[in-house]
């Protein structure tokens, strides 16, 4: 079924490009709105099942049916749908009136894995589960503050089993050399360019076989009682669990105090660890020097980090972390191992054994000739953080404010005065803006 947009308030109609419509204030978009709108509020495509509505706004005023376009969501239009951004408003209408859309059955989406590469040369793993935006401004899930990317760069979505990159900027991005102008499919191993990025993408197609079905218990007049089997629930015929004298697992995953001593064993093995000290070689050995170190970190650090990464967000923190502790210490110069490991202490609070590995990553980046914007705002943020009880950070935390500053060319003054506020706001003095 074909749709546009009618304006509600003017009744102007608006054709809908099947291959991109951008609604928003940008000067780009299709259908432009107000300044009291978004930037781009909402992107509108027809695959080949349908057409689906991509929300790319956090702004409150963005709404679809009266209810919140979020970022990342996606809703299949109607005939009469109803989309606010500000105060504009948009009805969806099809010169053949109304028609059902069709259902259809989704197939299996493949897990998606992106390996992103900046031009630093330091690449991070991300595994996908969700659509991700890449660009500048703050929404957007991969985010750097390079100009050479746009605020909202692209779109990385999934839909009926397949994924597919959307080109969100004025102009198009690439897809194995390719221009894209408006959307293209994307297949395992294809390589984006994004702005400055290059991202690597990676599909997993989950297997069909079906999960094992749990073991049923009978109950039986002559087992033996509950004091005596201590890892077996009796069940009742219905289905249902019987109420024993064994207590329940209701207990954290995790034994902080324990991972936390283990964590300050690692954080002072890479304090201590000496530096590599091996020259750099040259000539064929040179070469095949690299390519070594290539084959292994993709072959070893990779993969271990998407392991911990998936063990995190199933809240086995404990196995994560014993991953992490070997990986580490086997590879060492692993940006990508070193991250994990800062994402695992930041998800369990464990703050003061955040800065060591930060730290690492950042000394890598400087022996390599290059620097990591990430690191230096997520430094900045950590001092600032750790200012609180240790004397000296509060000072560390300005000077990556400057450092992120000189490296991206963005201004951060508004960051360093609010630093400076709380700060004051705790010591009961008074702040000096930037000049």
């Amino acid at each position: 079924m074909d749709y546009h947009l009618e304006n509600v308030r003017t009744g102007e109609t608006h054709s809908l490009n099947p291959n991109r419509t951008l609604i928003g204030l940008a000067e780009h978009a299709d259908v432009r709105t107000s300044d009291l709108g978004s930037y781009l509020a909402a992107l509108i495509v027809r695959y080949p099942s349908g057409w689906i509505v991509h929300g790319l706004s956090d702004n409150p005023r963005a709404t679809y049916n009266g209810e919140p376009l979020r970022v990342g969501q996606q809703i299949t239009p109607k005939y009469g749908d109803l989309i606010e951004v500000g105060d504009d408003e948009f009805r969806f209408r099809s010169p053949r009136g109304p028609a059902s859309s069709g259902d259809h059955d989704s197939a299996a989406t493949p897990s998606c894995f992106v390996y992103v590469r900046g031009q630093d040369g330091q690449e991070e793993c991300r595994a996908v589960d969700h659509d991700v935006l890449f660009g500048r401004l703050n929404i957007c899930h991969v985010r750097f503050h390079d100009t050479r990317l746009s605020r909202l760069g692209a779109l990385l979505a999934s839909h009926d089993g397949r994924w597919y990159i959307h080109t969100l900027s004025k102009g198009p991005i690439g897809r194995n050399r390719r221009a894209v102008t408006g959307f293209a499919p994307v297949e395992d191993g294809d390589e984006l360019l994004i702005g400055p990025l290059v991202v690597r993408v990676e599909l997993r197609v989950a297997t069909d076989e079906p999960a094992p079905e749990p073991e049923q218990y009978e109950h039986d007049p002559d087992a033996p009682s509950a004091d005596t089997i201590k890892d077996e629930t009796a069940m009742t015929d219905a289905g249902g669990t019987e109420e024993s004298e064994l207590p329940l697992d209701e207990g954290p995953r995790f034994n902080v105090e324990k991972l936390k001593n283990s964590g300050l064993r690692l954080d002072n093995w890479l304090k201590n660890r000496a530096p590599d000290t091996a020259a750099p070689a040259h000539g064929i050995s040179g070469w095949f020097g690299a390519q070594k170190q290539k084959l292994n970190r993709f072959w070893f650090d990779t993969p271990e980090a998407s392991s911990a990464r998936g063990l995190r967000a199933a809240e086995k923190y404990d196995e994560a972390f014993a991953l992490l502790d070997r990986a580490v210490r086997a590879h060492p110069s692993s940006p990508e191992l070193l991250r994990e490991l800062f994402r695992l202490y930041d998800a369990l609070s464990l703050h003061e054994l955040c800065y060591r590995p930060l730290r690492v990553i950042e000394k890598l980046a400087t022996d390599r000739g290059g620097s990591d914007p990430w690191v230096f705002e997520n430094l900045a943020h950590l001092c600032e953080r750790l200012s609180l009880t240790r004397a000296g950070m509060f000072d560390r935390a300005m000077s990556y404010w400057s450092k992120l500053e000189k490296v991206t060319g963005v201004s951060y003054a508004r960051e360093r005065d609010q630093a400076r506020a709380k700060k004051a706001l705790r010591e009961g003095g008074f702040i000096k803006a930037d000049s």
